[in-house]
């Protein structure tokens, strides 16, 4: 019952029923804003937690593990979803669920700390990682498959990694990384209490996106369902055996299995909405935001937390 109140899936929803009777839609700069402030925060948050435990081998391979899954779900992706959806739609969606959801991190963090589970900062650290493999993807298998050029391939990923989310993210990890601790406590208001109300607001806007083109899923509602329903089944099945493998604690393996489990729909999308033009925005929203991330809120952090416990103790 506590998943089901959750705010942020409250909100969510309202956005889509605000949407889809009044059919208003917010201005994009409203969106933009939003996102690009999160962002800010989200990097910040993760260069904060690195610079207080440092790059030690614990780190360092749950970081590459979070960017091994970020290459791997969207290649793995990408191969089902190109038989049923056009290849600009295909990429930005295997992209979507390569990248993390970061109010699903946030409230698996909640979840753990409501029930007395040990886990470190760093992961969210993790978090911030895996975005950029993700969005790399997500060009690189729509110019790829394509057959463009070898100066077009790289000026897309050039591209790519120059787009504003990209650029937001990079400079506020390694800002949290190298301020003084006195200076990031002073701004602690950032990455704290600013970010849940501008997260809020957000979502309930991303709800009204959705919902003026959820239609456009007619037709293909049972692959696409299915796609967003296992998608993350999996990715949480294979962080579980990496966390089995490489020792890693069952509060962390929690996290990395929700972090791989989730879907993006701040930094791909906006990424994608410049990048692929022609990929439909209710597809790659609707799916993550509209499928995946209740899921997860609902179902899938217990799940995950209850499959941790039990296979790493």
């Amino acid at each position: 019952m506590e998943s089901l109140l959750n705010t942020t899936l409250i909100v969510f929803l309202s956005g889509i029923l605000f949407g889809s009777l009044l059919k208003i839609k917010f201005n994009e700069l409203i969106t933009k804003f939003l996102g690009y402030y999160l962002l800010f925060s989200i990097g910040l948050k993760g260069g904060t937690s690195l610079q207080n435990t440092g790059f030690t081998s614990d780190v360092n391979t749950v970081l590459l593990l979070g960017i091994f899954f970020a290459f791997l779900i969207p290649s793995l992706s990408f191969i089902y979803l190109k038989n049923i959806l056009t290849l600009d739609d295909a990429a930005a969606l295997s992209g979507a669920y390569g990248s993390v959801s970061a109010v699903t991190f946030v409230t698996a963090d909640a979840f753990l700390v409501n029930n007395n589970q040990l886990f470190d900062s760093y992961m969210s650290a993790v978090l911030v990682v895996m975005e950029f493999p993700a969005i790399f993807m997500a060009l690189f298998l729509v110019t790829h498959n394509k057959k463009l050029n070898l100066n077009e391939n790289l000026n897309t990923i050039k591209y790519a990694f120059l787009e504003i989310p990209n650029i937001i993210l990079i400079s506020s990890l390694l800002l949290g990384y190298s301020l003084n601790k006195d200076l990031l406590k002073s701004i602690e208001f950032i990455t704290t209490d600013m970010f849940y109300n501008i997260l809020i607001i957000f979502l309930f806007v991303m709800g009204t996106r959705v919902a003026i083109r959820i239609g456009e899923l007619k037709g293909q509602a049972k692959e696409l369902l299915f796609f967003a329903l296992l998608t993350p089944l999996f990715g949480a099945i294979i962080a579980l055996l990496a966390s089995i493998s490489f020792n890693i604690s069952s509060g962390n393996a929690t996290l990395l299995m929700v972090l791989t489990a989730s879907a993006s729909y701040i930094a791909v999308p906006a990424v994608v909405k410049d990048a692929i033009p022609k990929a439909n925005p209710a597809i790659y929203l609707g799916l993550s935001l509209g499928i995946t991330f209740p899921f997860n809120i609902i179902l899938g952090i217990p799940l995950y937390n209850e499959l941790a416990k039990y296979f790493i103790g």
